[in-house]
């Protein structure tokens, strides 16, 4: 029996096999090398059986590799999934056919050289062209009948028209962090990185677009982050880095960015695609429904839809919604149905998956109820795939993670009975952001043009599959969220800014952009990381404070009056570029005021003045408090004024003299008394 590479092992089943890594200590004493597929047809046919393959060969070890050659072994047809992973994880139980290949040359250190493998699977036997199937295929690195390295992919052979297609739909989620601080400074270099790169969310887009005009079969959701169209908008301006560089407009990242939005528009121009909008800084409903802040929720849904709309032209499709981080519980459901979401995309382990007959693959859907009785449809993707999809060794070799992905839903499809119509099977699949960029390509080639895949929005699936979604309870959130401190932060900063956008009449938008600051300071990267979500929070404070501070009014002077009654001016400050409206009232227990204590005040103009007729009840100083409010009643500031009168009153002083001529009277009877005998 031949040897085998030394393979890594994966934390999960279905995962592909790796490349063969010698430990440190072996470096200097065994060959290294990595394989990586760069090419691969999807999928052959009897009327195309060729199999082509492009494989690059790099010798990463110390050692010159003499002598290489590729052999190629293709493994038994599986027919369950079980089977499939575990071919994936061992390579092929037995070679049902194989062959060599010999390398042009030894591979000395550091160097690397691409192979090409054609394998005629109408000639070479081990294809059953009878039935359509999935095949492991190994491709493996030897030298001197030594296994230096290893890889396994899957061989799908299509050999008639299906007679039955499994329904499919997919999604992905088009995000991006929080890149700019609140004074639209780039902080995340990983983001501008990928944007000069072309690589993440450029890429993802961009292959989107691409597949939108050239298939026609189509079927696409997407769900975007109106925060991530927003970090877009901002980096194409141009922008300010960290360490003081300015990147201009026309600079490389500025200008993916802007081609980024402009793609997003076309696609959501698309019929074929249906775009669902997240709240705006994708923040994890369960924490702000459990910390009292669901205006703030509905600020998220107000201002997330306003940047939608106006960035791509296009209002977002309420009917579906993916809950952020796909974190949500059963008040998040209800909150979703609230707002027009007809069908929630879930994550594979959102419900129980019970066992299915024949070990086949769970349905894609099920049907949550919530509290008052209304259903609302959970569409899953397969935890298989999702599998695979979220292994980091697998996404290494981004070609062959396609591959294996589109093996597994081949294999799926073939669990499907045929023929009958009281079965209709469905698949779906989530396609993270965060996949590498050289994955976008082949994987949504293969999934918009794989032959038995039969593509329906996710909104649609749930109707279309047999038998039909059963009822379904969500597993336990416990997703976490902010601490109790930064919801009373939260909630209090809201509070002012609710007082500040109430005052303010000019400019316009001023007032909106503090809001989405805050609503900044909520996004779910922040749950677990509230330190640098309290930027955002002190950020909005501090405005607030240094506006609200310029317009309180000027107390600092002592007011001297020489009557009884008299008019107080009182001073107010500057509100700069501002248009303000406040009400100042006056209060004070030794001073009372003849018209009334409370005035209302458009502010346009530094040191207007306003006046209080007043009367003092009592000669001396006197404190009044000076306070600016909102309309709504919030205090915006609280000032002391002193104030001082000199003048004499004359009832006050008769009383006094009176009283006093009274007490010398009652000396002197008393005094009298005493000397009388």
């Amino acid at each position: 029996m031949r040897s085998h590479a030394i393979r890594l092992l994966p934390c999960i089943v279905a995962v592909l096999v790796v490349i063969a890594r010698p430990s440190p200590a072996l470096a200097q004493e065994e060959p290294a090398a990595e394989l990586l597929l760069l090419a691969q047809t999807a999928w052959t046919t009897p009327d195309d059986p060729s199999l082509e393959i492009r494989l690059r060969i790099t010798n990463v070890g110390e050692l010159t590799i003499a002598q290489p050659f590729v052999r190629w072994e293709l493994g038994p047809k599986v027919d369950a999934r079980f089977e499939y992973e575990t071919a994936l994880e061992d390579g092929p139980s037995f070679a049902a056919v194989a062959d060599i290949q010999p390398l042009p040359a030894d591979l000395g250190p550091g160097v690397s050289t691409d192979v090409e493998i054609s394998i005629d699977t109408a000639e070479t036997g081990g294809i059953d062209h009878a039935d359509s199937g999935v095949y492991p295929l190994e491709l493996e690195l030897l030298a001197e009948d030594r296994s230096i390295a290893a890889i396994t992919t899957a061989a799908i052979h299509i050999a008639r028209e299906p007679e039955k297609r499994v329904l499919f739909s997919w999604w992905a989620e088009v995000a991006t962090p929080v890149a700019f601080d609140p004074s639209g400074t780039m902080v995340n270099q990983g983001f501008a990185d990928s944007l000069g790169d072309g690589g993440g969310l450029v890429t993802q887009v961009e292959t989107i677009a691409r597949i939108l005009r050239s298939s026609s079969d189509l079927a696409i959701d997407l769900v975007v982050s109106p925060a991530a169209l927003d970090q877009l908008r901002l980096a194409s301006q141009g922008y300010v880095e960290a360490d003081g560089d300015e990147v201009p407009a026309d600079a490389t990242a500025p200008v993916a960015a802007a081609d980024t939005l402009e793609r997003l528009a076309a696609i959501a121009e698309d019929p074929r695609a249906r775009l669902h909008a997240m709240p705006f800084a994708a923040p994890r409903l369960p924490a702000l429904i459990a910390g009292g802040l669901r205006t703030h929720l509905e600020a998220h849904w107000r201002l997330g839809n306003d940047v939608f709309e106006r960035v791509l032209g296009e209002s977002p499709d309420p009917t579906v919604a993916r809950p952020p981080g796909l974190m949500f519980d059963a008040r998040s459901v209800e909150h979703l149905e609230a707002h027009g979401a007809s069908t929630i995309l879930g994550a594979a382990d959102s419900i129980a998956r019970p066992p299915q007959p024949n070990d086949f693959a769970p349905p894609p859907a099920a049907t949550l109820t919530t509290s008052i009785g209304r259903e609302v449809d959970l569409v899953l993707p397969d935890p298989g795939t999702q599998a695979l999809l979220e292994d980091a060794v697998v996404l290494e070799d981004p070609v062959r993670a396609a591959q294996v992905v589109l093996g597994q839903l081949a294999v799926i499809w073939r669990e499907q009975p045929v023929p009958g119509d009281d079965v209709v099977r469905g698949l779906a699949v989530d396609l993270d952001p965060d996949l590498p960029a050289g994955f976008w390509e082949p994987m949504l080639r293969r999934l918009t043009g794989a032959p038995f895949l039969d593509a329906t929005h996710a909104e649609d699936l749930p109707d279309e599959i047999l038998p039909r979604p059963e009822p379904a309870e969500l597993l336990p959130y416990d997703g976490g969220g902010f601490t109790a401190a930064y919801e009373d932060d939260l909630e209090a900063t809201g509070r002012r800014l609710a007082a500040f956008a109430s005052i303010l009449e000019e400019p316009v938008g001023e007032a909106d952009r503090l809001s989405r600051d805050l609503l900044y300071a909520e996004a779910s990267q922040y749950v677990g990381n509230e330190a640098s979500g309290r930027v955002w929070i002190e950020s909005v404070n501090d405005e607030i404070d240094r506006m609200f501070a310029r317009i309180a009014p000027d107390t600092s002077r002592v007011l001297t009056f020489t009557s009884r009654s008299g008019t107080i001016p009182l001073r107010m400050g500057d509100p700069g570029d501002r248009v303000l409206n406040v009400r100042v009232q006056l209060e004070s227990g030794r001073v009372a005021f003849l018209d009334d204590d409370v005035r209302s005040v458009r502010l346009q103009q530094p040191d207007q003045v306003l006046t209080f007729d007043a009367e003092f009840k009592a000669a001396g100083p006197s404190r009044i408090d000076v306070v600016v409010m909102a309309p709504n009643g919030e205090i915006l500031s609280r000032r002391v004024l002193v104030v001082r009168s000199t003048a004499i009153n004359t009832i006050a002083l008769i009383i006094t003299i009176g009283a006093g001529l009274i007490l010398v009277g009652l000396w002197s009877r008393r005094l009298f008394r005493r000397r009388s005998p």
